[in-house]
């Protein structure tokens, strides 16, 4: 679409700003209420079947592995089908799935649902936002992921208490199936009725959108970037792939903090208290997002793994004071904003708009794959050394090795977009491609 096109068209900075919100309940409605809520109900479905937490658990392994094995067809699905369809059906699924564990009596069928919300979760758990965010802003895009980032976190803060106020009081089975009835009522009306992939179906144009920009509508045919093929085969893409994965490394810190407070020698309160500030970094999205505006997401990333690296070195050699510890794992959830605000940048700004849904759907297979498996890991660490001043030498070579990787990644960005990039065409050469319906 030229100029003049766009010109032609309204701001569509209400809308946009509307889908950020749709989509935080989505987050808050799917993402969290399934996986982080999930807490709510292993006690008692564990005391209930007589079975093992870790076999129980397992369900979320399967997710994980379901959920990497669906990005390739994430991708490919998301320009062509109707963003409302795909949205609306692939949330009914993953919620049905996640209701139907209300009537399960073996520990296997909870594993067939674990996989289920993989394959239907992987289609908007952590790709909704960064497709729609990056088509509706020409600018703000990091500052509209915080802002979505912020209402998940606060409304699955608020969620969590509520699920499980409703499980002590009707019983886990009945409760899988009242909180998927909240879900829906929280999410549906965004997804059938807000939801649209490309703004100028609407006759809107994204915000920020000035003269001499080219389309940013990821997968439109006069977009820019670098072809999915050509990107695969670039040292850029599969050191992005690597960081993405590695980093989401840390996420398995948070449920073993307990180890790590029991041999500094405070109370199990303390723990809790610990987890209450990793949650609170979620107030900080924004901020975060503003900075990416600002300076980049380049420079942004280094600033977060830098801090990343410092927080796990504080950790390590100054867990005498409750205070410190308390700041120290402030900043060490900042990993959560390299997987959640700054990997569909840095994939954004290295390959474009062109075949960004498939590319980026690709960085989703090494964040769940390796992210995955991240409990397991720092705990054997931590059983094999005796110590968790094993985990944090790990967590620190985890951002020392990101930091590398990102640094090769910058300097092989641009002789790699020399290369490979191909140039919007021009408008009335552009091919058609068939309106799909919104």
């Amino acid at each position: 679409m030229n100029d003049k096109d766009m010109n032609n068209l309204k701001p569509g900075d209400k809308r946009a700003w509307l889908i950020v919100v749709g989509l935080g309940f989505l987050m808050g409605a799917g993402l969290q209420t399934i996986l982080a809520g999930a807490g709510n109900f292993i006690p008692a479905i564990c005391m209930d079947l007589q079975c093992d937490p870790g076999q129980l658990t397992l369900w979320i392994t399967m997710y994980a592995i379901f959920m990497a094995i669906s990005q390739p067809f994430v991708g490919r699905l998301w320009p062509k089908v109707s963003t409302k369809m795909i949205t609306t059906v692939a949330f009914l699924v993953s919620i049905l799935a996640m209701a139907l564990m209300g009537t399960y009596t073996e520990v296997w069928q909870f594993w067939v649902s674990g996989a289920v919300i993989g394959l239907s979760g992987g289609f908007y758990f952590m790709v909704a936002g960064p497709y729609l965010i990056t088509n509706w802003f020409a600018k703000r895009t990091g500052l509209a992921l915080g802002v979505m980032g912020i209402i998940g976190s606060v409304l699955g803060a608020i969620l969590s208490p509520v699920d499980a106020a409703i499980v002590a009081a009707v019983g886990w089975r009945t409760a899988y199936w009242i909180i998927a009835i909240i879900s829906c009522v929280l999410a549906l009306p965004f997804t059938l009725f807000v939801f649209v992939f490309d703004p100028a179906k609407l006759g809107m144009r994204p915000v920020g959108w000035e003269p001499g920009m080219e389309d940013i509508t990821a997968g439109a045919a006069d977009a820019s970037g670098v072809p999915e093929k050509k990107a695969l085969a670039t040292v850029v893409f599969w050191l992005l792939f690597l960081i993405g994965g590695i980093f989401a490394l840390y996420g398995g810190y948070q449920n073993l903090w307990g180890f790590a407070v029991e041999e500094w020698g405070f109370d199990a309160m303390f723990t809790s208290t610990m987890i209450s500030v990793t949650i609170l970094f979620g107030l900080v999205g924004p901020i975060i997002g503003i900075i990416i505006d600002k300076i980049g997401p380049w420079k942004t990333a280094f600033g977060v793994m830098a801090i990343q690296l410092l927080a796990s070195a504080g950790l390590l050699f100054f867990h005498s004071n409750q205070i410190l510890i308390l700041v120290l794992v402030f900043f060490f959830a900042f990993q959560g904003a390299v997987v959640g605000n700054l990997m569909p940048l840095l994939t954004r700004d290295a390959f474009g708009a062109r075949d960004y849904t498939k590319l980026f759907s690709y960085m989703q297979i090494g964040i769940g794959l390796i992210g995955g498996f991240s409990a397991p890991v720092v705990s054997f660490f931590y059983m094999t050394f005796g110590t968790f001043d094993a985990p944090l030498y790990f967590a620190i070579a985890i951002a020392a090795i990101c930091m590398v990787f990102l640094g090769i990644a910058l300097v092989s960005k641009k002789p790699m977009q020399q290369k490979c990039w191909v140039e919007a065409a021009p408008a009335a050469e552009a091919p058609a491609v068939p309106a799909k319906s919104e």
